[in-house]
């Protein structure tokens, strides 16, 4: 998938695009249809399949300072979208400017003048131009009237509930991984360097590898999890602590929410490499213990239901 985010190399292509429009946010199960639909239609009528997206983030600069917490970082979700055989990937910034544009004047700068598209993908829920006037049914009827075509993609359901990035988050971070793994078709994860820590883990007898995580990446409740590491693509069983170590912690660093992974049967040092985390399921909330023979005592029962729970998600047949 080529990635390109430079207007003049834009204005130079003359491609047939089909292009796909949402801000894709977790690559979902009703992403992935829609950008099944786009990749198949293209293959079929010779145009050439990508997705649009903005940097940063449109709520970033529409809220302001508010951070923005989002399901994927930008490479989790470039391999995401790649994975499903998207050609192009096209990212342009998003500013107070293009924030301003009106639905139409949205159609003719970009969808015409600049990509020239065949056709597009746009989920049921689609919003675009300023503050979201723009629907999907508009964006049908604005083709029609400039000449190109336009999907929109029906809601999809899992367990009876619509699949969306704000449910999706919402179960996320609440700590319910199974239920946000059924709605993302994959495990959530998060990735980050890791960082020097106080060394609590090694002299409790469990080493951890502590993860710097980007403020703008959602993260699940505060607690304890059975999870799957990625080092440079070899994976390890591991339990993982979020929260705020208040067993340890002191008032000076009360606010400070630590990411902590134990992998299983690890010893390397990885200090300032990257690490990859997918969350299989919670194992407990975030808890205080009176002493380090029983936080001790505790982590030895975490590992041993980590065990149970690998043993029942991987095992054979």
């Amino acid at each position: 998938m080529q990635i390109i985010n430079d207007l003049s190399e834009i204005r130079r292509l003359n491609l047939s695009l089909a292009m796909a429009l949402g801000n894709f946010d977790g690559v979902h199960k009703g992403h992935q249809v829609l950008l099944r639909h786009c990749v198949e239609e293209s293959r079929n009528n010779a145009w050439v399949s990508s997705v649009l997206l903005w940097q940063p983030h449109p709520q970033q600069v529409l809220q302001g300072q508010q951070q923005i917490k989002q399901l994927n970082t930008w490479s989790q979700k470039y391999d995401l979208i790649k994975s499903l055989g998207v050609q192009y990937l096209f990212y342009l910034p998003f500013n107070q400017q293009t924030a301003f544009l009106s639905p139409f004047e949205f159609v003719q700068e970009y969808l015409i003048d600049l990509f020239q598209v065949k056709k597009v993908f746009v989920g049921f829920n689609y919003s675009f131009g300023h503050k979201g006037s723009g629907t999907a049914e508009l964006l049908k009827t604005l083709g029609k009237q400039k000449g190109f075509a336009v999907s929109i993609i029906k809601p999809v359901n899992v367990g009876g509930q619509v699949v969306s990035s704000s449910l999706i988050r919402e179960k996320y971070e609440a700590g319910d991984i199974l239920t946000a793994t059924n709605l993302l078709g994959y495990y959530p994860s998060i990735e980050g360097e890791v960082i020097c820590g106080e060394q609590r883990g090694r002299e409790l007898g469990f080493p951890t590898a502590n993860l710097a995580v980007s403020v703008l990446q959602a993260l699940p409740s505060w607690g304890v999890y059975v999870a799957c590491a990625q080092y440079d693509d070899q994976f390890w069983p591991a339990i993982v602590n979020i929260g705020k170590r208040p067993t340890f912690n002191s008032k000076k660093n009360s606010k400070k929410i630590t990411v902590e992974a134990h992998l299983l049967n690890f010893d390397k040092n990885i200090y300032q490499e990257k690490l990859k985390i997918s969350f299989l399921e919670k194992i407990r909330p975030e808890q205080k213990f009176r002493s380090k023979e029983e936080l001790q005592a505790q982590i030895c029962r975490d590992l041993a239901r980590a065990q149970q729970i690998l043993t029942e998600k991987f095992k054979s047949g």
